[in-house]
């Protein structure tokens, strides 16, 4: 019973997250779409030599290490705020923002460059995705079940943090390196991997 109930509790989660993100991709079709109407009807053009000094940025060790900084920091900026009320409204913040940099980004390209300018978002972005998604994943859970024991539990409603709270988070020096492991893997996706993509699309178009 206690299973099935888990189960229900996961299933949940990854319902809200997957609304949350779409939600966020259709505001940022929204905003592109208000932009242009406020602009009298003018279609937002996309700068090709913005894409071109992206694409010949030269990946190296110090962007990879400033990357890696990056994740990290942010990475134990969510955790901290999973320990406070703002637990789920950071996350939700966080898909929202995703889904709508992404849904803007789209609306801004498709109409430019058709299936080119979803190759662009593709090329870039899915090598990163592949370590991004189950690794962002895995921390949603871990703060949603940290929410759920701490609305269970009696706690000192002054003491916005504390050690004990810590504890809820569940991060066993195992699951620590592996998420550490994480944003060294994803780090070198986005900085190499998707770079070197994203070059082969531009010379496509």
């Amino acid at each position: 019973m206690a299973r099935r109930s888990l189960q229900l509790k996961e299933k949940e989660l990854a319902t809200a997250v997957t609304v949350l993100f779409l939600l966020g991709v259709l505001l940022g079709f929204l905003c592109l779409k208000l932009i242009t109407v406020i602009a009298g009807g003018e279609k937002v053009q996309v700068d090709e030599e913005y894409l071109k000094r992206i694409a010949e940025v030269v990946p190296g060790f110090d962007l990879y290490l400033y990357t890696v900084w990056t994740k990290l920091k942010n990475m134990f900026l969510y955790f901290l705020l999973a320990l406070t009320w703002l637990n789920l409204p950071y996350t939700a913040f966080l898909l929202l923002r995703q889904g709508f940099l992404l849904g803007y980004l789209l609306t801004c390209l498709l109409p430019q460059y058709q299936i080119k300018g979803l190759w662009i978002v593709f090329s870039y972005y899915f090598p990163q995705f592949l370590v991004a998604v189950p690794l962002w994943s895995f921390c949603f859970m871990i703060a949603w079940h940290a929410w759920k024991e701490q609305n269970s539990l009696e706690y000192d409603a002054d003491r916005v943090l504390s050690l004990h709270k810590f504890k809820l988070l569940h991060l066993s020096g195992k699951r620590f390196l592996w998420i550490m492991a994480a944003c060294f893997a994803e780090s070198a996706l986005e900085v190499w991997i998707g770079t070197f993509f994203l070059q082969k699309a531009m010379e496509v178009m």
